[in-house]
């Protein structure tokens, strides 16, 4: 168990360390994945409003051929009218004629509309186009600035993480689970030392016989007041 109690001290200071080089990045992770989302995002919605558009396009030839179509017809139903020779012909040609105006009308008003969910989309579109260049090279400065910060700790971190991943290792799961809950719910601290009698991470007084047991490092204790590991850390002595 002793052996335990010092790999978890020391799985914590090497914690601490990877923390430090996260803080030192800042926010920039966070900033870079909110960009490339923003980025992948606008990207998406102008692809699927062009495909609108073209939609749109492919609609509107499709109304203006039917609206020659539709006058052609038209012109033959006023020239049919010269040369009727009943009412009742006449009435027949008249009453086609105001079904192919009112079909007329009808196109006329779809290309109306038509016409203006184009010109919205075509304006959306030249925004979002805009937009996407602005936030591209922001993109660009934020993520090289982050690879650049990666780069120059890199070394050192992948030295901590390998030394981590041997002492995880030697832990069980339980362990293991005990320790990242502990760590989550406390800010990045689960293993505190009670030198001096208080736990340093909450300062909580920890009765004297229970430290003599803490500093025989044989059994694993938790603190009563915030949960944390507690420790004997001789390099505090």
């Amino acid at each position: 168990m002793q052996k335990t109690l010092y790999n978890l001290i020391e799985l914590q200071e090497i914690d601490i360390k990877l923390d430090k080089l996260n803080q030192e990045r800042g926010d920039l992770p966070f900033i870079v994945q909110s960009l490339e989302q923003n980025l992948n995002e606008n990207e998406e919605l102008l692809k699927k409003q062009k495909e609108q558009l073209d939609s749109l396009k492919v609609e509107e030839n499709s109304n203006e051929l039917e609206l020659e179509t539709q006058k052609e017809q038209l012109k033959k139903y006023d020239n049919q009218l010269y040369k009727v020779k009943t009412n009742r012909e006449y009435d027949a040609i008249a009453n086609e004629t105001e079904n192919v105006k009112q079909k007329i009308e009808e196109i006329e008003n779809k290309l109306i509309e038509i016409a203006s969910q184009m010109e919205t989309l075509t304006s959306s579109n030249a925004e979002i186009e805009k937009k996407l260049v602005e936030i591209e090279k922001e993109y660009e400065e934020k993520n090289a600035e982050l690879k650049e910060k990666i780069s120059s700790s890199s070394e050192e971190e992948n030295l901590l993480r390998h030394e981590r991943d041997i002492i995880e290792n030697s832990l069980t799961i339980q362990q293991k689970n005990v320790y990242e809950r502990i760590r989550t719910a406390k800010k990045g601290i689960a293993v505190a030392s009670s030198n001096g009698g208080v736990c340093s991470g909450c300062f909580s007084f920890i009765p004297p016989q229970k430290v003599v047991e803490i500093r025989n490092m044989k059994n694993i204790f938790y603190c009563e007041s915030c949960g944390r590991i507690l420790v004997w850390d001789k390099n505090e002595e």
